[in-house]
């Protein structure tokens, strides 16, 4: 009997610490087993730890706000004035400066930007709503909207088109965002007259869009780190970019119920597979 309430009383600190509803004060320490008091102390200060970590999450998410708010205004001007100073009369050294002025600002606000879609998405006030919808419409826009990039690099991109409807479960305007990132980011690593082939296929469960590149590939000990926030390649470093794209494309598909996988040979490019859910 004492072993059945002690196994009891566990079992109920342990219910209520899943449900976030435990309390050290409901028990009487002086009536509990010496086991029973050190787990309460354990589920203690598991509560005590996931409140300090609430509280830390809380806080950043606060700073990454305030920070987009101070600085929206100060880089609108820088942009604006440099913008200004391009059109000038100026020499063609001081038309460089002023272009990476201009180059270096708006890198800086999509830094800030990416920082404040990610807190927002992390801490759930951002909503994926997901619905059916055709897949080949959501990647034709994605396509469509990196084309002008691509045609900068004089590379070919091209995706699948005039197939029969294939419908998934996604969110339009933030799995289009996360697609976006990953085609630009092939985009970005594919040097010119390459190819980036973007295509579908559907499975009984999902719906896989394949982005293939022929880039410079990724180390097969890097492929783990792809979608970790802020990582880049060390032979990347000549490349524009911050790395959080492909960390935000990963916890927009997620959200949304799907998942991505990556493979890649290094020098043989790359290929980013993005599995959309049709339940």
């Amino acid at each position: 009997m004492r072993r059945k309430t002690l196994l009891n009383k566990l079992g109920q600190m342990l219910d209520e610490a899943i449900a976030g509803t435990f309390a050290a004060n409901s028990y009487n320490e002086s009536q509990l087993s010496k086991i029973e008091s050190k787990t309460m102390r354990f589920l203690e200060l598991s509560r005590l730890k996931r409140e300090q970590i609430d509280n830390e999450q809380t806080q950043v998410r606060s700073l990454i706000s305030d920070i987009s708010h101070q600085t929206k205004t100060p880089l609108a001007n820088i942009t604006l004035y440099s913008q200004l100073l391009a059109e000038q009369n100026l020499t063609k050294e001081q038309t460089k400066l002023a272009e990476q002025i201009l180059s270096s600002t708006q890198k800086l606000d999509f830094l800030i930007q990416s920082l404040v879609k990610t807190s927002r998405l992390e801490s759930g006030i951002i909503k994926i709503e997901a619905t059916q919808g055709n897949v080949y419409d959501l990647v034709d826009t994605a396509v469509k909207e990196c084309q002008p990039i691509a045609l900068d690099k004089k590379i070919k991109l091209i995706s699948s088109k005039n197939q029969p409807p294939i419908s998934a479960v996604f969110d339009p305007k933030w799995c289009g965002e996360a697609l976006f990132n990953i085609i630009e980011n092939a985009v970005k690593y594919t040097p010119e007259n390459g190819n980036i082939s973007v295509n579908v296929t559907e499975y009984e469960m999902f719906a896989r869009i394949d982005v293939a590149d022929t880039g410079r590939g990724i180390k097969e000990e890097d492929l783990p780190k792809v979608f970790t926030r802020f990582w880049r390649a060390a032979e990347s470093a000549d490349s524009p970019g911050v790395g959080i794209g492909l960390y935000l494309a990963r916890q927009i598909i997620a959200a949304g119920g799907g998942y991505i996988k990556v493979s890649s040979e290094l020098g043989k490019g790359a290929m980013f597979s993005v599995f959309l859910s049709k339940l």
